[in-house]
């Protein structure tokens, strides 16, 4: 946790910005946080925290946040959808699109694959994102019935 903290305050003293409590107290919810959020979450566990922050001050962090390698956007949705980038190992999304489920996953033939395609292409990749989108089991019955 210190590690991510310091690497979020060396990111902002880069621009020109100040470490507040504030801000590290953000770093410290999304780092502990398990899995797939939204920013009412990440709101909800600071106020738990006796945190008073605004869903606005959240919001304006998120690009700093990504921007440092503290968080990614993962599941595009309406209100948006984050998980922890640093310290997590890279996974990829299965993401129903009835109930919202998500479930990470690792596949190396993907990642073999990725690399392949890139430099067929000339690319040197930098980061990569995939999201594969369908029914999870628990969804399929109730789309069949309809």
């Amino acid at each position: 946790m210190e590690q991510i903290l310091a690497q979020f305050r060396e990111f902002l003293h880069g621009r020109a910005l100040r470490a507040t409590d504030v801000r590290d107290a953000i770093v410290r919810a999304i780092v502990a946080r398990e899995g797939h959020f939204d920013v009412d979450e990440i709101v909800g566990d600071l106020q738990a925290r006796g945190v008073a922050v605004s869903r606005a001050t959240v919001y304006r962090s998120l690009p700093l946040l990504r921007e440092a390698g503290i968080v990614q956007a993962t599941v595009p949705t309406e209100r948006g959808r984050y998980e922890a980038a640093a310290g997590h190992a890279h996974h990829d999304h299965l993401v129903c699109t009835a109930c919202g489920a998500i479930v990470e996953f690792q596949f190396e033939a993907f990642e073999i694959l990725q690399r392949e395609v890139a430099a067929r292409h000339g690319f040197r990749l930098t980061g990569h994102s995939h999201q594969l989108y369908g029914r999870c089991a628990a969804c399929q019955p109730a789309a069949a019935a309809r």
